[in-house]
């Protein structure tokens, strides 16, 4: 047990060093010594006795410059070491050509090329054997000699140079199964490499270290990749040992046997292992005793009884096969979100307008205000038979000849009344304010009418923006480039190797962005680290952020999301109107999970406590459908509607200036409804924005939309957006000259400058509010 302690310890040790990221000196240290190291180990490995295409390749497989030098010296020294000078000189002669073509075209777009390499190898290869070899080309082993050196050759530098490339460059599933089968390639010539390096002259160090990466395969990944594994290395044992095909035989059906105990324990999974090769060497009796591979096997896998879990996780990932992914899921759960967040907001939409959407009908002809006029004031008089019945189509036609200028002045006098009806009715002046009565009340109804034509108006036109609302996210769904099982499988094996067994789901949205949920039972050991955000950003190939909600890290879930390239810095300042307890401005700025910053400021109508409850549930309202993901335009009309629907028939608005900046690209809409014009600095350059619309609440119809003007902004760039009690329509040259001598990288100064610079130029007579805004690259 202490034995097994200490290495796990060490095990523990080299994952952390495998992860540690060493100074740019001690990398290209590393590197060279890597580089000598890979050529002299490689120029060991030969095939048909005496060829070695794999010295060859790993120079071809080198960069044309000081780290291509140390594997040329070391494949050089290896070759006339293992082979001596007569043998050695001419693989000396064909890696000093081979460096040297590469050398000549690395400027050259050839040199990026994926074929280049393999062509220039297998052509040295064949113009050095043939010239080595061609008083015997006539004879068939000097033949198949010579083929086989080059297609060697060129085979080993392509399945090198896809082992040996970054890890960004295989973005993709195909990528990374070709960069397995590529390490596989490069493994296997390594281990022939080694394999005539005896312990006590039985025991091969290559041929056990094969079957401790059969036994890992086979344990982690089952019986297909055991026996794949399996394969493999017993092909490239059995071409290092120039013999009868015995050891593609032995390790391949040792790793299928075991691979289907891999999941009854490490006892029992040895216990096959070693049965499957004992029959191995039974079957191949007639042909001698291969005793040396009992040896190797009971050596190796007592080694691998003492071998922690850590290492085994870590390497037997590369050879477990993917598990069906769950992007799909979490995008499904993604969009679920969404879209309960949005009838939240339209739950609470309804509940606000909903008071207002009834009321009583009430009439609306001008008739109708003689009658009843009539039936109050002539009810009880003598004469109305006369006036009414007897003489009605009279009187009918002296009423008519009144109401154009009844209507015209808003009320009725008795010049309008012709003369003989005046002198005939006792109580033309009771009559006269009866009609104005009810005058008032039919301006009064038809106001109320003209109302509630709007709150219908704005009522059904919110069926338009519930609409454009489902196409989004429907067009989201559509669009979204679903699961990323790459990446799952990245971090699924990065979390086995720590110990932690989790659900990984990682998909990308529409946009492209990069989400990862991670659940499990104990993301302690991960959370507990406080670089986690950078370790996982190294293991999925993108730098992560935490969302901008407060929920996205709990003990028992993960929630990450790709990390913007550009950064946005907002400074607020604001002061409220001279003699008023509170400001009727309201300002806020948040980010939404798409990576959109998102900048408020509404201004109630007037000022004090009443208009800033109005700038807060302007806020509130219009806050909580952005956060949903709406889009904008929509989000800025459906508040429109809603302040219509609430003001009722009191009369209500606030201006509303929104700045949204998308974090990845730059472009930035404003969206303003009678709001103040707001100002850019690029560079040298200000922009002017300003908009022509009514303040939200007071436009209705077609006329409804905010004006909406695009840019984009890069880093270094400035916005600054103020309330109209900063800025005057013509008196702007201060400002513009504020944020030229501004390099705006503090913009909490750069707000509160601005506003101490407008309370100089007109005073405090209004409520004054500045936000600024700055991007910059993300560090």
């Amino acid at each position: 047990m202490a034995v097994r302690e200490r290495l796990e310890e060490r095990g523990g040790a080299l994952l952390r060093l495998l992860r540690l990221r060493d100074r740019e000196k001690e990398k290209q240290a590393l590197k060279y010594v890597l580089n000598f190291v890979m050529g002299f180990a490689l120029s060991n490995a030969r095939v048909m006795s005496n060829l070695a295409p794999f010295a060859l390749a790993a120079v071809g497989c080198a960069e044309p410059d000081a780290s291509g030098v140390c594997c040329l010296l070391g494949a050089s020294a290896g070759c006339v070491l293992f082979g001596g000078f007569d043998w050695g000189i001419r693989y000396v002669a064909a890696a000093m050509l081979i460096f040297t073509v590469l050398f000549v075209f690395r400027e050259t777009n050839l040199l990026t090329k994926q074929w280049f390499r393999p062509v220039v190898v297998s052509g040295v290869a064949l113009i050095t054997a043939f010239l080595n070899t061609y008083e015997f080309l006539d004879r068939f082993p000097a033949t198949v000699s010579v083929f086989m050196e080059l297609t060697l050759a060129g085979a080993a530098t392509w399945f090198f140079d896809i082992a040996l490339a970054p890890r960004e460059s295989t973005g993709t599933v195909a990528g990374e199964k070709r960069q397995t089968i590529g390490l596989v390639f490069l493994c296997s010539c390594l281990l022939m490499a080694v394999s005539p390096l005896m312990l006590l002259d039985v025991v091969s160090i290559g041929r056990l270290l094969a079957v401790l990466i059969v036994l890992t395969a086979a344990f982690k990944g089952g019986m297909l990749p055991g026996c794949a594994s399996g394969v493999a290395l017993g092909l490239a044992m059995d071409m290092a040992a120039g013999g009868e095909v015995f050891f593609t035989m032995a390790y391949g059906f040792a790793g299928l046997v075991s691979g289907a105990f891999s999941k009854n324990g490490r006892l029992l999974f040895l216990v096959s292992y070693v049965l499957a090769n004992a029959v191995s060497v039974l079957w191949t009796y007639g042909q001698g005793l291969r005793v040396e591979l009992m040896y190797e096997v009971f050596s190796a896998t007592v080694i691998f009884a003492m071998l922690p879990d850590s290492i085994l996780e870590y390497v037997g990932g590369l050879a477990r096969l993917p598990a069906p992914s769950t992007g799909e899921s979490g995008l499904r759960y993604y969009a679920a979100n969404r879209a309960e967040r949005i009838g939240a907001a339209f739950e609470e939409l309804y509940g606000t307008v909903f008071k207002n959407l009834t009321g009583p009908q009430n009439d609306n002809d001008v008739a109708t205000i003689f009658d009843r006029a009539a039936a109050t004031v002539c009810v009880g008089c003598k004469k109305k038979e006369l006036c009414w019945q007897k003489d009605f189509m009279d009187t009918l036609s002296i009423m008519n000849d009144a109401t154009p200028m009844m209507m015209k002045r808003g009320r009725l006098t008795k010049d309008d009344l012709a003369e003989r009806f005046t002198e005939r009715c006792p109580q033309h002046y009771a009559f006269i304010n009866a009609v104005n009565a009810e005058l008032r009340s039919l301006m009064y109804r038809r106001q109320f009418r003209s109302r509630l034509n709007e709150n219908r108006i704005a009522a059904y036109g919110q069926y338009k923006e519930l609409a454009d609302i489902i196409g989004g996210v429907s067009k989201e769904l559509a669009n979204a480039q679903g699961a990323d099982p790459l990446a799952e499988r990245r971090l699924k094996r990065f979390l086995r190797a720590m110990d932690i067994e989790a659900d990984v789901s990682v998909f990308r949205d529409s946009r492209g962005r990069l989400h990862a949920v991670i659940e499990s039972g104990r993301l302690g050991p991960l959370l507990r680290q406080g670089n986690y955000l950078e370790i996982l950003s190294g293991v999925v190939g993108k730098r992560l952020c935490l969302p901008p909600t407060d929920d996205g890290v709990s003990d028992r879930r993960l929630v990450l999301l790709e990390a913007e390239p550009l950064v946005a810095n907002v400074g607020i300042a604001g002061m409220k109107k001279k003699g008023e307890a509170t400001s009727g401005d309201r300002g806020t700025y948040f980010k939404t999970d798409e990576g959109v910053l998102c900048v408020i400021l509404a201004d109630g109508m007037g000022s004090g406590e009443d208009a800033a409850k109005e700038s807060i549930s302007a806020v509130r309202t219009l806050e909580a459908f952005l956060r949903a993901g709406v889009d904008p335009a929509v989000a800025m009309k459906m508040l429109n509607s809603v302040l219509l629907l609430k003001n009722g028939e009191e009369w209500g608005y606030s201006t509303i200036d929104l700045m949204c900046i998308d974090l990845f690209t730059g472009e930035t809409c404003f969206y303003k409804y009678g709001a103040a014009p707001s100002f850019v600095r690029s560079g040298k350059t200000i922009r002017r924005v300003r908009g022509e619309s009514l303040a939200a609440g007071v436009c209705a119809g077609e006329g409804s939309a905010p004006d909406i003007v695009r840019m984009r902004l890069k880093p270094g760039n400035v916005a600054l957006i103020a309330s109209d009690g900063v800025t005057a329509e013509q008196k702007d040259a201060w400002l513009r000259e504020m944020l030229l001598n501004s390099d705006g990288s503090d913009t909490k100064t750069l707000a509160r400058e601005t506003l101490k610079a407008a309370v100089r130029q007109f005073g405090c007579e209004d409520d004054m509010t500045v936000l600024a805004v700055r991007v910059d690259e993300r560090i």
